[in-house]
């Protein structure tokens, strides 16, 4: 048996899971999404999966507070056998919404996960095109963990294993509580003017994962890689997809006749290590920002204003403030976390799930020697806030997955939330200033 440490992510998104679970939302899973031009080959993948299993006992880790010190670590008592890959017959269509609906609840044809990650390999259509579903539970991993792991199957091999990190210095309460001080005055001012996410009291809570992708051709990816580089320059990408979520949910917000004077949003930022070898455990922390509704009335303002808010964020040290908060929360008991977090934002834990992930596999054509076609990530979330916009790419090709939970967002929304995002990604004139 042996000791990893946990950061302030993993008992986040720990304490987010053990509320889904209490709430009747189950576990928080992903999918990652790859569909080939032809079929990987059987042995590569094998040989890497089953390493990968075999180097990283953090696979079946479970988070533990240490009596001594009341600290959060991942204990783990070594290997788990790796489950057998699972190649489906072929099929005249691809896996369709049902089937990652299901594995975002944890279930398969063989009933429900018992280990964080699942693969299936489905071949489909009559040019030999395959897709692979990869199911990961959150708590575990995280969007650039599962682009390191993707690299790991698609060389067909796991390396040296993972590295040991060392525990993080133990710091005083008091020392802790100044570092988080910032972060809670300014929480103190978003309750008081106002947060909404695409939920609010009185509705329900819960229902199936639901999702909707939003997939740019080459053409429109590349007039959106454009009008990012006119509004943002060549090195930060950051405020424009930010800008595209946050206006999206006023969308939704003004749809619904609902006034929400702020939009609080959990930006991800590097809080590990960029080691090659560390996938599991989650490397991206959660920095707040606390955008203003009113100055989201065109995607250029809005750009202006995330830039804006970020700048002011970095200057008050907004991200060491999140760590310090969390870190001050651990102290309670994990089904503890997310309802305090709820209490005093007003029954919000945030205004909606927002991350931009990257490219997937940069520089690589192929996957275990199949063609790539696409990639792409499914994730589920939770109500509340009900809401969430993950963009990646692959080879330059954008990919908007929106995500949300049962009925609480309708067709009708869905449709004009992707008009809107389509609109501002590709500078078409619908969703410009209003």
């Amino acid at each position: 048996m042996s000791i990893l440490p946990a950061s302030t992510v993993d008992f986040f998104l720990a304490g987010l899971e053990a509320f889904m679970s209490r709430s009747g939302q189950g576990t928080h899973w992903g999918v990652t999404v790859l569909r080939l031009g032809g079929r990987p080959d059987a042995r590569t993948l094998t040989q890497a999966w089953e390493e990968i299993h075999a180097r990283h006992p953090m696979l079946g880790a479970r988070l533990k507070r240490q009596w001594r010190g009341w600290r959060w670590v991942w204990e783990t008592r070594g290997a788990i056998a790796a489950p057998a890959i699972c190649w489906h017959p072929v099929q005249p269509l691809p896996p369709d919404d049902a089937v990652v609906h299901e594995r975002l609840q944890g279930r398969s044809s063989a009933g429900e996960l018992t280990t964080p990650l699942w693969m299936e390999v489905f071949p489909w259509g009559g040019e030999g095109e395959h897709v692979i579903l990869l199911t990961w539970r959150h708590a575990l991993l995280d969007g650039t963990g599962v682009n390191l792991l993707l690299e790991k199957l698609a060389a067909g091999t796991c390396g040296e294993g993972p590295p040991v990190q060392p525990l993080p210095r133990r710091e005083s309460i008091a020392q802790v509580y100044k570092l988080a001080k910032p972060l809670t005055d300014r929480l103190h001012a978003m309750t008081s003017a106002g947060c909404l996410s695409a939920w609010v009291k009185g509705m329900p809570i819960g229902g199936r994962p639901e999702h909707r992708l939003i997939e740019l051709s080459a053409e429109e990816s590349g007039r959106a890689v454009s009008r990012l580089r006119k509004l943002c320059g060549d090195f930060m990408q950051m405020p424009f997809f930010a800008a595209i979520a946050a206006r999206t949910l006023r969308l939704l917000h003004e749809q619904r006749g609902w006034k929400s004077p702020e939009i609080h949003l959990h930006l991800p930022i590097q809080i590990r290590g960029r080691s090659r070898e560390l996938i599991f455990g989650n490397h991206m922390g959660a920095m707040p920002l606390f955008l203003e509704a009113e100055s989201l009335g065109s995607l250029e303002q809005a750009v202006e204003h995330v830039l804006a808010k970020y700048r002011e964020a970095m200057k008050q040290a907004m991200p060491k403030a999140s760590d310090a908060l969390t870190t001050l929360a651990s102290h309670l008991p994990l089904g503890a976390f997310i309802p305090v977090v709820r209490w005093t934002n007003m029954g919000q834990i945030c205004s909606l799930f927002h991350s931009h992930t990257g490219s997937f596999l940069p520089g690589s054509t192929d996957f275990a020697g199949a063609k790539i076609h696409n990639i792409f990530t499914i994730p589920s979330v939770c109500t509340p806030p009900g809401l969430g916009i993950f963009i990646s790419d692959y080879a330059g090709r954008i990919t908007v997955t929106l995500a949300w939970r049962g009925e609480g967002v309708s067709p009708a929304e869905v449709a004009a939330m992707e008009q809107r995002i389509r609109a501002d990604l590709t500078g078409d004139a619908e969703g410009r200033a209003e």
